[in-house]
């Protein structure tokens, strides 16, 4: 049945391009045309390949991390005899690391990395397929999404600026006929995604392009570390651990094209004479898009940008967030600690880098400064009285989040993928937890 269904796919677009080409005048299109046409060919072409419940493919953060939601769910499943977990990504680095721990991992375009994508029944991940593997391998696959945060900002199928939203609300047929099996290609031939309350689950299916059933709220298993100490913990260096903390961490902007320069949104020698003043370090945690330094002069100014330090660890020891736009706050709503929102840009960002699921002035429990002078002022009030807004940040968290996501649901999302995605018999035989030294 998917033997045939597949080749009536290829026939199909192959049919369709010979008949875009012979009406388009435009032959400037016509290398892109044929790229997303191989493309489409080689992901349908996928979905012949025997696939195996016993090989599941992980991959994370763009191909180029072991770090988040899957990576835990990686080092809990690979204690399972079962199964055979291969963790799939873009850096020779992480290879090199993974396998100097023991674990399995390839990189997407080598010969193994190609073959066991090719011969997985499942892949988690948490960002696209395109983004964390190669897709055009993954047409047969099942897709477990854990995403990378819950937050503000309207993605994929829900944000009118991108591929996915225009195609699907493009006026010719012809086009959406074609764009539509383009979508296909970023999704694999099933595919779950993880929500964590349902009023996030309201959106997620115009979001991600999936049926509502497979939409499944098991919470953020990252967050686990908030609730539990780890090897991991070590990592995090003691002068942050030992210092009070207010941690800088800001969303992207159009991928970085629309970043305004960190020293003209701060006035660093005020900001460390304040923090000197006030017994606080700051902590700059940019985002992967970001660019730009800091000078190294500040005594109590510090960027870790370019460390790899998990960003969920540093909220974990981080006594006030700072931050914009970024999902990270709704994580950080977990400890219920203050939340500064620096908005100097809001107007820009709606405008011209992203559209939001909600009313902005709603769901962020905290001070909004647009100017530096306020922030400094915003800053000191949660240092004298961190519980301001705690009735606020409740009352938001639990739209983010419900009850039984607030806590750690690492052992419900494996046994979930266990009983009914893999539906395999065998079962792990190790305790449930999240320490692993890596």
């Amino acid at each position: 049945m998917h033997f045939n269904q597949a080749i009536i796919n290829i026939i199909q677009i192959i049919l369709l391009v010979l008949i875009l080409f012979s009406v388009n005048k435009n032959y400037s299109k016509f290398k892109l045309l044929l790229k997303r046409t191989i493309v489409v060919i080689l992901y349908f072409a996928s979905k012949l390949f025997p696939r195996s419940k016993k090989i599941i493919v992980f991959g994370a953060e763009n191909g180029m991390g072991f770090r988040g939601n899957p990576k835990y769910l990686f080092l809990e499943m690979v204690k399972n005899p079962g199964y055979q977990c291969i963790w799939i990504t873009k850096s020779q680095q992480v290879v090199k690391e993974l396998n100097e721990k023991g674990f399995t991992s390839y990189k997407h375009h080598s010969l193994k990395g190609i073959y066991y994508q090719l011969r997985a029944k499942l892949v988690i991940h948490s960002h696209s397929i395109n983004d964390d593997f190669s897709k055009v391998l993954l047409g047969g696959a099942i897709s477990y999404n854990t995403w990378h945060g819950v937050g503000l900002k309207k993605v994929w199928g829900a944000h009118s600026k991108t591929f996915s939203y225009k195609i699907l609300h493009n006026s010719s047929f012809v086009k959406r006929f074609f764009g539509k099996l383009v979508l296909k290609t970023n999704s694999a031939g099933v595919n779950y995604v993880v929500s964590t309350s349902p009023r996030v689950s309201s959106y997620y299916p115009e979001t991600f392009l999936v049926d509502k059933k497979n939409v499944i709220e098991l919470g953020q298993v990252r967050n686990d570390i908030f609730f539990q100490d780890s090897e991991e913990d070590e990592k995090i260096p003691d002068y942050i651990k030992n210092n009070k903390v207010i941690l800088y961490m800001p969303t992207h902007r159009n991928f970085g094209k629309l970043d305004t320069p960190i020293n003209l949104v701060f006035d660093f020698e005020k900001l460390d004479e304040f923090c000197g003043k006030m017994g606080y370090l700051f902590i700059v945690k940019r985002h992967m898009y970001s660019s730009g330094s800091i000078s190294k002069k500040y005594k109590n100014i510090i960027d870790v940008s370019n460390k790899s330090y998990d960003p969920q660890f540093l909220l974990k020891y981080t006594d006030i967030l700072l931050t914009d736009y970024s999902s990270c706050y709704t994580d950080y709503l977990l400890l219920d600690r203050p939340v500064v929102f620096y908005c100097y840009d809001l107007e820009m960002y709606l405008q011209k880098s992203n559209e939001m699921y909600f009313d902005y002035f709603d769901v962020t429990p905290g001070p909004k400064p647009k100017e530096f002078h306020e922030l400094l002022h915003s800053l000191k009030d949660m240092m004298e009285q961190p519980e301001q807004y705690r009735e606020e940040r409740e009352r938001v968290l639990n739209i983010f989040y419900s009850k039984e996501n607030q806590e750690q649901v690492l052992e419900k999302q494996v046994s979930f993928i266990n009983n009914h995605i893999v539906k395999s018999k065998t079962r792990n035989t190790h305790v449930t937890g999240t320490d692993a030294s890596f």
